[in-house]
């Protein structure tokens, strides 16, 4: 079998980050097999110190590979990939199942008549290190998010639609949108809750009496992910205690200063949270921000890790 691991819209940004870390686990590019849209043949990818390039994704032949990462939702490519036998890897694909986020030191439980695994969304890959090992600790009753989505959250689309209304607006030109509503240069655009994110994270805490709401938000930033927090536990917290235990989990940045997406992780594999806070004369309250690369800290480690599992232990 020449290629172990394949990769979907490889042009992309979800699939520019997640081979970034892939690299730095040292999967070999031997190993590797790079697919996009015909339109984008001939290019060349980096990848660790060398380049790759890609073949035509509507018409490869999936039986060469073990494993594909789906990096966005294509129902042909989903199809084709199944019935030829290649396990499957996706936060894109629809279904039932519960979603996969792999934490260190953690095994996945496959049966062998599975074809395909659910990853969890960006967003949530950057809020569940921190959420479960708080309501481990403290047990939460309430939790409500504000999430805040840049525009790679919509693929490299909607980066050029940012730019290209940003540059218009600033030179007195109409800003065009498709990708968005409205304009989203200079300006937020309210956006419909993900209900299968409070699905998924109910799945993860695993307490059936916790409340859970979010609303989201898209603003005009090229890249980064920011969330909001508000935490009533089922007892009275400290926050420094909060903040001890959130500062011991790997790949998490505890500061007290004001951050932001591009400052302080940018192109980072780890999260920042600040402005630890309690609210007055709430003592089973907690607040506070979160930060991140969703791309890396939220995606690229969860599918990392998934498929070094699957080609170690699986596959």
């Amino acid at each position: 079998m020449d290629h172990k691991l394949a990769i979907t819209h490889a042009s992309g940004i979800a699939a520019e980050a997640v081979l970034e870390k892939l690299a730095s686990i040292g999967i070999p590019a031997e190993s590797l097999v790079l697919l996009d849209d015909e339109s984008r043949m001939g290019a060349k990818l980096p990848y660790a110190d060398t380049y790759l390039g890609s073949s035509n994704q509507h018409d490869y032949n999936f039986r060469d590979c073990n494993l594909l990462l789906l990096m966005q939702a294509d129902e042909e490519i989903e199809r084709a990939a199944l019935a030829q036998g290649c396990f499957l890897i996706s936060h894109a694909i629809s279904t039932e199942t519960a979603a996969v986020y792999l934490h260190d030191q953690q095994s996945l439980d496959i049966a062998f008549n599975d074809s395909s695994l659910r990853l969890v969304s960006p967003e949530l890959g950057c809020l569940l290190p921190v959420l479960c090992e708080l309501d481990r600790e403290y047990a939460i009753a309430q939790l409500n998010l504000t999430l805040m989505r840049s525009a790679e959250f919509y693929g490299k689309v909607a980066v050029d639609e940012l730019a290209t209304q940003t540059v218009n607006l600033l030179n007195g030109k109409e800003a065009k949108n498709s990708v968005y509503s409205q304009q989203i240069a200079f300006n937020v655009i309210s956006s419909a809750s993900d209900f299968s994110l409070t699905r998924d994270l109910s799945h993860f805490l695993g307490n059936s009496s916790c409340s859970l709401s979010q609303q989201s938000v898209n603003v005009p930033l090229f890249h980064g992910f920011a969330a909001g927090v508000q935490i009533r536990f089922e007892a009275e917290v400290k926050p420094g205690a909060c903040k001890r235990l959130m500062t011991a989990i790997d790949k998490v940045d505890v500061r007290n200063a004001a951050i932001s997406p591009i400052s302080d992780c940018n192109q980072s594999f780890s999260c920042v949270i600040s402005h630890i806070e309690q609210t007055p004369n709430q003592a089973s309250s907690l607040q506070f921000w979160l930060m991140a690369d969703p791309m890396r800290y939220g995606l690229a480690n969860n599918y990392a890790k998934v498929a070094d599992f699957l080609l170690k232990s699986f596959l």
